[in-house]
């Protein structure tokens, strides 16, 4: 019986490629790096610096990161918004008595002020953000569990992309892929369950 609902953040709570693709389009121009825009969708979800050591290389990729923060702190941030039903969809699961946690390859900080700025922050019993000894979607995850003392066999992962997929799976959580995203097809194959659209989550949680 699922009693614990994991969400990932973007691509599955907010609809947050604008900011995010507007802050590495700074970060790369800052850096003299060429780019094109539709080719930076993939590094919406893996965590931020991978995605630089990926464009920049090791030794400049802690200069992309800084300017990336620059910008998505001053503006990205609020580029944002939920998709259609979500805010709902978070609402009755609480009223429903399922405890609600974020696991993000985001920061925990930018996470709180965006659920904040939503009206969802309060729904949240705890959120888990990457940073320097939890920098992949695995380790975000197990700190998560470890910290809230929760069991793995009453928990749900829910997220858009191969990451919260993977990491659900070596941690024994079942997983929610949600199709609306920024995931591709293929990145659903090992998912437990795929949503269509936010309110086909209820329905999966409520027979699981």
């Amino acid at each position: 019986m699922i009693k614990n609902i994991i969400f990932d953040l973007d691509g599955t709570i907010s609809k947050s490629a604008s900011g995010i693709l507007n802050a590495f389009e700074y970060a790369l121009e800052k850096m003299g790096k060429s780019y094109q825009r539709d080719k930076l969708y993939e590094y919406i979800g893996p965590p931020l610096r991978d995605s630089f050591v990926k464009e920049l290389g090791e030794d400049l990729a802690d200069d992309g990161v800084y300017y990336y923060r620059k910008y998505y702190f001053k503006n990205g941030l609020f580029e944002t918004s939920l998709y259609e039903g979500v805010k709902e969809l978070i609402e009755d699961l609480y009223d429903e008595g399922f405890n609600i946690y974020l696991a993000t390859s985001k920061g925990e900080e930018s996470s709180k002020k965006i659920l904040e700025y939503f009206g969802i922050l309060q729904y949240f019993s705890y959120i888990s953000g990457s940073s320097n000894d939890k920098n992949t979607k695995k380790k975000v995850i197990e700190h998560l569990i470890f910290e809230n003392d929760l069991k793995t066999n009453e928990s749900v992962m829910i997220g858009d992309r191969s990451y919260d997929i993977d990491a659900s799976n070596e941690l024994s959580i079942k997983s929610i892929a949600v199709a609306y995203g920024y995931g591709k097809k293929e990145e659903f194959e090992n998912a437990d369950f795929i949503a269509n659209k936010p309110s086909d989550i209820k329905k999966i949680v409520m027979k699981s």
